[in-house]
């Protein structure tokens, strides 16, 4: 019976002891943990994995976990910020967890190495570090599928159509056109000869001025009050012919300047100069100076002015003049004849 108590006490002691001394250990030696993995060993290029850090540290202590701005180790690069979560032990210790989000982007075996982690409890300062972690980037397979890889295909050509065709030919003929045009252009202004049309030959000045004299006497204008407007028709006229006859631009020119032009070229004799310049004179004094002629001195520069005519006009004309009275019938069938412009406002 001694011997059952005395065993007894021995394995109720034994056991206290052995539930005792752990607890007393481990509050004299307190544990510590550090652990870092990825949640995969290989991945595509491209894809994400999450790294992560466990720290079980006991109750006072404070662990510093890395911070990374773009890039993990070269290739491998960090995407976002990380999370830290703390997790409450039994033993009233702490577990953090780091998690930190990376990829790749570059084919090849990486090797992450060992991450160093400070800890401290205000007493004591120590560091752990990790173990190395392998990763393996695999770019992504052929297909299998595919037997044979051709070379890239080149554009396929389409055939021109009329409304893509068209603007150019149009431009191109236009501007051929163009060029053919400025050069006849060119070549008939050097020659002298108009570039659209050839006129029509206009009558000889003579024959323009004794028609429009023989209206002039056949309506018996000479004899009128309306002085001014029959030395007006009667003086261009005169100009006129002379402007073709001699080439002075009389339409332009005063009294003056006419015989003047007249005198220098020497086309009329003195006494012809004279009274045209008589009668020129008597024109402007009764277009600007009110002067009222008589009738005689009206039919005299009628008469004058058909005696100029006849006087000047060209010398192979004068063997055709009886030809040309005796078709005189006929010449009332033909067109209209060229009439010469009247210029009512020149100055003596």
């Amino acid at each position: 019976m001694n011997s059952f108590l005395k065993y007894l006490v021995f394995t109720i002691v034994s056991a206290i002891f052995l539930v005792v001394q752990p607890a007393v250990s481990t509050a004299q030696n307190p544990k510590f943990s550090f652990a870092a993995e990825v949640s995969a060993d290989s991945i595509l290029i491209g894809d994400q994995l999450e790294l992560t850090i466990k720290a079980n540290l006991p109750k006072g202590y404070e662990v510093q976990f890395p911070f990374f701005a773009d890039t993990l180790v070269t290739g491998i690069e960090v995407i976002g910020k990380p999370t830290i979560d703390t997790l409450k032990k039994e033993n009233e210790g702490r577990e953090y967890l780091y998690s930190l989000t990376i990829t790749s982007f570059d084919e090849g075996f990486y090797r992450i190495p060992p991450i160093r982690l400070p800890f401290s409890s205000g007493l004591r300062i120590d560091t752990a570090q990790t173990s190395a972690i392998w990763l393996l980037v695999n770019t992504l397979p052929p297909d299998s599928t595919i037997t044979t890889i051709y070379d890239i295909k080149t554009p396929l050509k389409e055939p021109y159509t009329f409304a893509e065709i068209a603007p150019w030919v149009g431009g191109g003929l236009l501007a051929i056109a163009l060029i053919v045009f400025l050069v006849y252009y060119f070549i008939q202004r050097r020659k002298g000869k108009p570039v659209f049309f050839t006129p029509k030959p206009s009558e000889p000045a003579h024959v323009i001025a004794l028609r429009e004299l023989e209206l002039i006497k056949t309506k018996k204008l000479w004899d009128t009050e309306n002085h001014k407007q029959y030395q007006s028709k009667l003086t261009d006229v005169i100009r006129f012919y002379i402007e073709g006859r001699f080439g002075v631009p009389a339409m332009e020119q005063t009294t003056y300047e006419i015989c003047s032009s007249l005198k220098t070229s020497d086309v009329l004799s003195k006494e012809l100069l004279d009274e045209l310049q008589e009668l020129l004179s008597l024109a402007d004094l009764v277009k600007f100076a009110k002067l009222k002629p008589s009738v005689s001195e009206n039919l005299g520069s009628l008469e004058f002015a058909i005696k100029l005519v006849n006087s000047t006009k060209p010398i192979e004309q004068d063997s055709n003049n009886e030809a040309d009275d005796e078709d005189e019938p006929e010449a009332q069938n033909t067109p209209e004849p060229q009439k010469f412009v009247e210029d009512k406002g020149k100055t003596i």
